[in-house]
């Protein structure tokens, strides 16, 4: 689960106390943290870079949640970790941290309101798979790139390559491409350079997202 995000109410005070005097590991971009067999319950601290959360069923990779720099999360899931970027993670044994967040009360609500957003994002995925095709998928996906009130066109920042786009959304690189292309041809989406789009109509992508 994913206990915090830098988004939340935390210092940086806090966080470095919950991680004192725990073990670093440096990760090169595409190696692996944790994995659904790992013995070892951690809680681990994204100090830089990237880790992306997935679940994989043969040759079948589906992306749950990307974790940013701040971000706090547990070994403990059903879920590969692995890092998109070479990044940099403090780790600590379940019952340490357990201890330490035990002397910082103001903690308790903050997990309870992770756990809900969890929860969210969980229901969030379902519905996606369950009831929208792929093309509404890429099209919530690019609309949850986009900064809030801005009008169009609005430049997007994918910070994806084509494959881990096409892990988010469930579907292959190849059906991606296409669909990129279709957006285009429609004039929805503008390609620019690599990792960039333009979205040049998000009403009509809205209308293809809704249910």
């Amino acid at each position: 689960m994913k206990l915090h995000s830098p988004h939340d109410s935390f210092d940086h005070t806090t966080l470095t106390q919950l991680f004192d005097n725990c073990r670093s590991r440096q990760l090169r971009a595409g190696e692996i943290l944790s994995f659904p067999q790992d013995a070892n319950d951690q809680i681990f601290y994204l100090q830089r870079g990237r880790l992306r959360v997935y679940l994989s069923y043969g040759d079948k990779l589906l992306t749950l949640t990307l974790l940013q720099a701040g971000d706090i999360y547990s070994s403990h899931t059903r879920a590969f970790v692995d890092a998109l970027d070479d990044s940099c993670v403090a780790l600590c044994d379940l019952r340490t941290f357990s201890a330490r967040v035990g002397k910082h009360p103001a903690l308790n609500g903050a997990v309870t309101r992770v756990l809900s957003q969890t929860l969210s994002g969980c229901i969030d995925t379902i519905e996606n798979l369950a009831f929208r095709d792929v093309r509404a998928r890429l099209a919530c996906f690019l609309l949850g790139q986009a900064p809030a009130n801005t009008a169009d066109p609005v430049l997007l920042e994918l910070q994806l390559n084509t494959e881990q786009m096409a892990q988010m959304i469930g579907t292959s690189r190849q059906t991606l491409s296409t669909l990129l292309s279709e957006l285009q041809r429609d004039g929805i989406v503008k390609k620019l350079q690599r990792g960039q789009l333009q979205l040049c109509d998000r009403q009509r992508l809205l209308q293809i997202a809704s249910l």
